[in-house]
């Protein structure tokens, strides 16, 4: 049974400020919950009889054993899946670039693109994400839920100042615009011999103005065929999918 406080303490988590002032977060679903128990330290585990059942013993600091009633008075979705845990956020640490392909997140918002870009950046073997002022914060529920786990794989840095941080990256820095060059027909770097940053913007606005100096490449995706009508942009998980095959595949 919880407690009004500590259901109180829970819906806290929810916003950026407390999650910040505790270093935790929250996760649910068996997938999610159980990828982030390998790696994380687990302050308390919320689960039901069965879920609890499937496994002798728990790596959690607190585990408790609600009815689903009593889960979803704490449960965020629509259909609680079980299991919801809070967990220690992976303490911060400053990003050294490598001859690699890393990710910047220019005010990305929506939530729900941003655990799919994380999701995605594990696919395809990006280690770093850097994430603008604002841009979603990558610990809020909506994101981990979507990120499936892959927060364990991929570190995530907030960046104080994006401008500062472009014009201190050494290598080339690859941005993704309307009537910029052409994805599948020009030359790209693809990190193989230096660090390599791809800069995805604001769902409805792009990149801000203010980076645009600091880019080096301006790179697009064709529409098919070209001559027709097409809708007016990619959505930003769809883009980010797509240029991260294409650099893969050309390495």
């Amino acid at each position: 049974m919880l407690t009004r406080a500590e259901i109180k303490w829970l819906r806290g988590l929810t916003r950026k400020r407390q999650r910040d002032a505790e270093g935790l977060f929250i996760a649910e679903g068996p997938k999610v919950v159980g990828d982030l128990l390998a790696l994380l330290p687990c302050r308390l585990l919320l689960a039901t009889a069965d879920f609890l059942q499937s496994k002798a013993q728990w790596p959690a600091a607190e585990v408790r054993e609600l009815s689903a009633s009593e889960l979803s008075r704490v449960s965020l979705l629509q259909a609680p899946q079980q299991v919801v845990a809070v967990f220690e956020k992976p303490a911060p640490t400053p990003w050294q670039p490598a001859e690699e392909l890393a990710l910047a997140l220019d005010g990305v918002q929506d939530p729900g693109n941003v655990g799919t870009i994380v999701r995605l950046a594990d696919w395809f073997g990006i280690h770093n994400i850097l994430c603008s002022p604002t841009t979603a914060d990558a610990f809020a529920p909506k994101v981990v839920q979507a990120t499936m786990g892959a927060l364990t794989r991929v570190k995530i840095h907030r960046l104080c100042d994006t401008v500062t941080f472009l014009k201190g990256f050494s290598g080339p820095r690859l941005g993704t615009f309307l009537g910029g060059e052409d994805l599948y027909t020009t030359e790209l770097p693809t990190g193989k011999d230096e660090p390599v940053l791809l800069i995805m913007g604001n769902e409805g606005q792009g990149i801000h103005p203010d980076l645009e100096p600091h880019i080096d490449r301006r790179i697009t995706i064709p529409p098919y065929p070209a001559e027709n009508s097409h809708t007016e942009s990619l959505n930003v998980a769809i883009a980010t999918a797509l240029l991260l095959g294409e650099l893969r595949r050309r390495l």
